[in-house]
């Protein structure tokens, strides 16, 4: 029998294909500095368009919910209400600033006006007091001045490039506003569209995949994806616009210093899950304590308080169980993406564990049952040995 003669053509080119993948990998592991800064060239020209991504995912639900109630316009239900849910965001958007932008410009330069002189009116009780004691006295005296004369130096060395650095930042407001415009421009092309923008995608994804199975678990992830980030996202700017009220109507009838900034600041603070009361609470109280130590004492126990209403009551009524996280995942959600993307990373991080989560989830029960385990987490506790498959069942005999 004739032996077959192996095809040099195709051994030759997976050889040359496999030294083409080996030389590529190497060429980019030690390239990663200019993939880099390749890839932040691209996100910084794109910006524009992800923070339109961003903006027409948060206003989607309104959209959606006044093309219901617009249905009797026909084919112009949807441009209607596209159109009244932008005008509603910058009314909203102006009444706020409007309301808020004054009253807080009025606090910070109250607050401006008056830190030199709070400053050393402590700083003159602080010398009396340690006059007693001549020891004490001298060595933080010495500490004092010693910050006084940093203080003092870096206004003269640094201040020059920080208001260089802060013109300059003001001179990229106009770059800031176009970018701002194209979002909106991008957001509105997205909310017009979306059925045809979202098809574009599955078929893209269709056109990779052809395993069923792996289709439906990644279709099933980007649904349970959608509904934790926008129960949350929506949640948690409902919940911190609540905690801000209460919190300046509290401040108010406690007569509490600049009771609007620290309002506003505790507010957004809020958006951080567990840990945004207590950031908030840090600054402000320093504010506070610069004008009435008494009351600053008054305003941390207030801060606990309403954490606590928030945390028990308020939160949980409008977030619900939308994450599925514990505390503890939640913290280490908050430590990791908090790391890798900053203050952002901190209000979007529990979202992203919570889908990571779930995903691991998935994958690991689906393990389990092909190996006839318990998926319920009930059964792994407190056992030495692994939980026992479950027996297969005896087939039933046919009766004849």
């Amino acid at each position: 029998m004739e032996q077959k003669k192996p095809d040099y053509m195709k051994l030759g080119l997976t050889i040359f294909l496999s030294l083409a993948a080996s030389i590529t990998f190497f060429f980019l592991l030690f390239r990663l500095g200019e993939i880099g800064g390749f890839l932040a060239v691209v996100l910084s020209a794109l910006k524009p368009v992800l923070i339109g991504m961003v903006l027409a995912y948060l206003l989607c639900p309104v959209a959606k919910a006044l093309e219901r109630l617009l249905k009797g316009l026909g084919k112009f239900a949807r441009l209607v209400s596209v159109l009244i849910t932008l005008i509603l965001t910058f009314v909203v958007l102006g009444m706020f600033c409007s309301l808020v932008v004054p009253s807080l410009a009025q606090s910070v330069s109250e607050l401006a006006a008056g830190l030199p002189a709070q400053l050393q009116g402590h700083l003159e009780r602080l010398r009396a007091y340690l006059e007693s004691d001549s020891k004490a006295g001298a060595a933080v005296m010495q500490m004092v001045e010693s910050a006084e004369n940093f203080l003092t130096g870096w206004i003269r060395t640094n201040m020059l490039s920080t208001v260089t650095s802060l013109s300059s930042q003001v001179m990229s407001i106009g770059s800031m506003l176009i970018s701002l415009v194209v979002a909106v421009i991008v957001s509105i092309y997205l909310l017009l569209d979306r059925e045809r923008y979202i098809a574009q995608c599955r078929k893209l994804f269709f056109s990779v995949s052809r395993n069923e199975r792996i289709n439906d678990a990644v279709l099933d992830a980007v649904r349970q994806t959608d509904r934790i980030f926008s129960g949350f996202i929506s949640g948690k700017l409902v919940d911190s616009l609540i905690v801000g009220v209460i919190c300046f109507v509290c401040l108010t009838l406690l007569r509490m210093p600049y009771a609007l900034l620290v309002s506003v600041i505790v507010g957004v603070t809020n958006i951080i899950p567990m840990f945004g009361p207590f950031i908030g609470a840090v600054p402000s109280a320093f504010l506070i304590l610069l004008v009435s130590p008494g009351k600053c004492v008054v305003f941390l126990i207030f801060v606990v308080l309403l954490q606590q209403v928030d945390g028990n009551i308020i939160g949980p009524r409008i977030l619900g169980n939308s994450t599925g996280l514990s505390a503890l995942y939640v913290t280490v959600s908050m430590l990791l993406f908090s790391k890798l993307m900053g203050f952002m990373g901190m209000i979007v991080g529990v979202p992203l564990f919570a889908t990571l989560y779930y995903i691991v989830k998935r994958l690991a029960e689906h393990s389990l049952r092909l190996q006839n385990r318990p998926t319920e987490t009930e059964a792994y506790i407190a056992r030495e040995t692994a939980p026992r498959k479950a027996e297969a069942r005896p087939a039933k005999k046919d009766a004849r």
